[in-house]
């Protein structure tokens, strides 16, 4: 059974005064243990470099890997950052930089495209890979998040899908970030853009 934890919630920044608390109860971590096509039971094989879940009829292995997601900088001329506070789990009522999970088709440049549309109503016409962090998941594994600035947009900005607050913060005024792996690359863009 998952550990439960107390998130509290929040309404803007760090300020945690009058929060109410919340258990958020994480799913099971992710594990092949059935064949996800016909359903049967997985044996452990060898794949030629390491045991692996096997479905013997579909002839498949089944892997562990990172699941790839994308997360968007976007700035004013006055350097202000564009964040989004969660309007979802895991930690909903948290800010985050907006963006989200790659779908299959797309490429990651077009997944923070659509990601930015849906959560902040912006249009982005140019992006740059900023870098690349992975992290452990308690929820899919492991993660994979790049990083990508959006060097032109148009559009009014407003809360999206997935997201209770769009705003742009300057850097002095910045709340904590939800996640690890954005804080990580939110280190490699504040130096680039210092």
């Amino acid at each position: 059974m998952p550990e439960r934890a107390k998130i509290p919630r929040r309404n803007a920044g760090n300020n945690l005064e009058g929060a109410q608390l919340m258990t958020y109860v994480p799913p099971e971590p992710l594990a092949w243990n059935f064949c996800p096509i016909c359903g049967r039971q997985l044996e452990i094989r060898h794949d030629g470099e390491s045991d692996r879940p096997h479905c013997a009829p579909c002839r498949r292995f089944y892997y562990r890997n990172p699941v790839p997601a994308t997360c968007g900088f976007v700035r004013r001329g006055d350097g202000s950052l564009l964040l989004v506070q969660r309007g979802v789990e895991p930690c909903k009522g948290y800010w985050s930089l907006p963006g989200g999970f790659m779908e299959l088709g797309e490429t990651p440049g077009e997944c923070i495209v659509r990601e930015l549309r849906e959560e902040t109503g912006l249009d982005v016409s140019r992006v740059r890979l900023l870098g690349a962090q992975t992290k452990p998941s308690p929820i899919n594994g492991a993660i994979l998040v790049l990083g990508f600035v959006a060097e032109e947009w148009t559009g009014d900005l407003r809360s999206g899908s997935d997201v209770m607050n769009a705003r742009f913060f300057a850097r002095e005024e910045r709340p904590d970030l939800a996640f690890t792996v954005h804080k990580d690359l939110l280190a490699i863009y504040d130096q680039e853009y210092a």
